[in-house]
């Protein structure tokens, strides 16, 4: 089968052409043209193999046999909206909840990254009842007008950052602003947030702590 529809020059030309330019390339200057993958490498259109340390949807590596067998017995069974009785939502459900301490046994369950981290963040918000959130410097929770609120990766290049918002350093030894040659860098990179944690108590805003804080 040939796995390639176009030359890599013309995929890049109609890309460019066809798909919004917000959808970067990686390695733009010369981008790597992916044909298939298998396990945990990926593969160009001359068969030259990549290590996979990218992709975050293909947990247990690419194209796993079971997982394709499962997901082409259901969809030549049945897809539908999760709102109609099924026997195996509520199977995987309970699946889950034996892995999980009791109180863990209510699910949702969601399509993708920003689903999941904008329903955390309704369920964040609607429990405490406070909208201030603490989040890591470039850090980037999804392409939803809600997430890219939280993430300084999306916001510093698109609008200015919410007075809710509050950024704190990476806790990076390697480039960060506390260094492996720091005496305490984790105690260090801890104070960075109780202090930006004290900043929003002096004006008269709540946080919510876990339990032992």
């Amino acid at each position: 089968m040939d796995l390639e529809l176009y030359h890599k020059s013309e995929t890049l030309s109609l890309r460019q052409k066809l798909i919004a330019p917000f959808c970067r390339l990686f390695f733009p200057d010369d981008p790597i043209k992916i044909v298939r993958a298998q396990g945990q490498y990926m593969f160009d259109e001359m068969e030259r193999r990549y290590l996979d340390c990218i992709t975050n949807v293909a947990h247990v590596g690419h194209c796993h046999p079971d997982v394709v067998k499962a997901g082409s017995l259901q969809m030549a069974k049945l897809n539908i909206n999760s709102r109609f009785l099924h026997d195996y939502i509520v199977q995987y459900a309970k699946k889950l909840s034996e892995t999980l301490p009791e109180k863990l046994s209510n699910f949702y369950f969601v399509n993708s990254g920003s689903e999941a981290n904008d329903l955390a963040l309704q369920l964040a918000q609607r429990y405490t009842q406070h909208e201030d959130i603490i989040v890591l410097e470039s850090a980037y929770h999804g392409h939803l007008n809600s997430l890219i609120d939280i993430s300084p990766y999306k916001f510093k290049k698109l609008r200015p950052q919410k007075d809710w918002v509050h950024v704190v350093p990476i806790p990076d030894t390697y480039r960060g602003i506390y260094r492996e040659d720091h005496p305490d860098p984790s105690s260090a990179y801890a104070s960075e947030v109780k202090t930006v944690v004290d900043e929003i108590e002096k004006e008269n805003r709540k946080m919510d702590y876990p339990p032992g804080r």
